[in-house]
């Protein structure tokens, strides 16, 4: 099954559904799923910002590709995040009916976080927090939720916050005067 057909799929999604949503007719989709016909390039832009999925993953770009060229520099937060999306799609981790399992997965990392900061292990604090996000990033595709989105949406809400540090914490101006 090709990558089209997998992820609409997994969405749980109907060609009828997907071929509105993005402009083109069913049948067309049909075609492009079965790899009957190639879609467009435009088409699967859409398709990918339908779908929430890097292009790579559903160009069916090779991985080894991909990794060659993500060697060739440094790699921009939302390409490394890419990477990990294509990467977890490869290997059918990313699935909505999964979500509590991978949010496990998240806490599970967390707790190795702890254990890292308790013994002051910086090899597995490191570990671990490169961990805990390839986890969210995971549980954001499978919650259909964009991440950077959250995270520039979260730091909206925080950069004019006034307030000050007591005792290694931040405190919101609102709540010193409680």
């Amino acid at each position: 099954m090709n990558s089209l057909r997998k992820v609409r799929k997994a969405k749980g999604l109907t060609q009828e559904e997907v071929a509105n949503a993005i402009g083109v007719t069913k049948q067309s989709l049909s075609l492009y799923e079965k790899e009957e016909r190639k879609p467009k390039f435009e088409t699967l832009l859409k398709l990918a910002d339908y779908y929430s999925v890097p292009i790579e993953y559903l160009a069916e770009i090779p991985s080894g590709l991909t990794k060659f060229v993500s060697s060739l520099g440094n790699m921009t937060y939302e390409a490394l995040q890419n990477a990990i999306v294509i990467w977890a799609y490869e290997r059918n981790i990313v699935n909505a009916k999964n979500t509590h399992k991978q949010f496990m997965k998240v806490t599970e990392e967390l707790g190795e976080l702890a254990e890292g900061i308790n013994k002051d292990n910086q090899g597995q604090i490191k570990d671990s927090l490169g961990d805990i996000l390839v986890t969210l990033i995971i549980l954001s595709k499978d919650l259909d939720v964009d991440l950077l989105d959250c995270l520039r949406g979260a730091y909206d809400v925080i950069k004019d916050r006034t307030g000050k540090t007591v005792n290694g914490v931040f405190v919101k101006e609102e709540d010193l005067h409680e």
